[in-house]
Formats: structure tokens, sequence, C-alpha cells
């Protein structure tokens, strides 16, 4: 299913939520008007943390992720319990067995915010209306992607 809308909400920072509403692939190739729509709203939540050395990178820890599923064939079924899973709950423990479990070590949360740590973006451009950024490359990759971010008033779908 692609992205039909990605929202990044921060109410409180260093924690962002990430809102991607996706559509069934075959809605996205027909006129809003002849397919009954169908939306699944994914909320990502991250915490950011500045990186030593760099001072326009942005490190990232995904803390949770929830699935929330809004319309089907037309029909809104808001009412029905989201799939949540909470990502922070492994990374105590972890940390305790890291340094006596060899190849745990780099999953460790000591040194995450060294400059080339996992996890992170690049600002490039940032105002009261807009944010520019480069995400992480991949090791295959030159250079990450880059997002533009527009303030918004309202992200509900």
């Amino acid at each position: 299913a692609p992205p039909s809308a990605f929202y990044q909400v921060i109410t409180a920072p260093p924690i962002a939520t990430n809102i991607i509403d996706f559509i069934p692939r075959a809605q996205s190739f027909f006129p809003s008007s002849s397919v009954p729509s169908s939306l699944l709203r994914a909320e990502v939540t991250t915490r950011a943390s500045s990186r030593r050395g760099a001072a326009d990178r942005v490190g990232l820890a995904f803390e949770g992720v929830k699935l929330q599923p809004i319309e089907l064939l037309g029909q809104k079924v808001d009412n029905l319990p989201p799939l949540s899973v909470d990502l922070t709950w492994q990374q105590g423990l972890i940390d305790q067995v890291a340094s006596f479990v060899p190849g745990l070590e780099n999953l460790s949360s000591e040194d995450k915010d060294d400059a080339d740590a996992p996890g992170y973006f690049d600002i490039e451009y940032v105002d009261d209306e807009l944010l520019i950024i480069c995400q992480q490359a991949l090791p295959q990759q030159a250079q990450g992607g880059r997002f533009a971010l527009v303030k918004v008033d309202n992200y509900d779908p």
C-alpha cells in the first residue's frame, strides 16, 4: 500500500510522532469518486537527540508503532482497536547483557550520541514553516533521501 499522506507531529519535544496514511495500491489508480476508499493510519513514535560533533545532525530512536484502520471500502472503522507495539522495553535488557554476549555490543545504547551512530538525519534547512532533512544513507548508497516538511494546522484523516 502506498502512503497517501505523511505528517510529523511534535507536541512534546524530544518526542515526535510520524503519521503515515496508507491507501490500497489499486485505490491510487482510480478517481476517488469511482472507488470506495480505504485508509490505514500508522503512527511511529521517535525520540530525537543531539549528536556529539555534528550540530545539524539529529539522532533518532524508534519507541513505538501503532496501526489504526480508519476506513474500509467507504465505511468508517476507526472504532476498531489499534495494533500497538512498544519498541522501548527490550533496550534495557540488551544493555544489561550486551557486555556478556559476543555480537550484542553494537546494539547497546552506549555511545548512541556519536555523530555516526545509527539512526539519524541531517537538517539542511529550517524556519517557522519549512524543514528540509536528509535521511541517513544506507551503506550501498552515496547519500540518503531528502524530505521537505511543511507546517500544517490539521492532520486529521
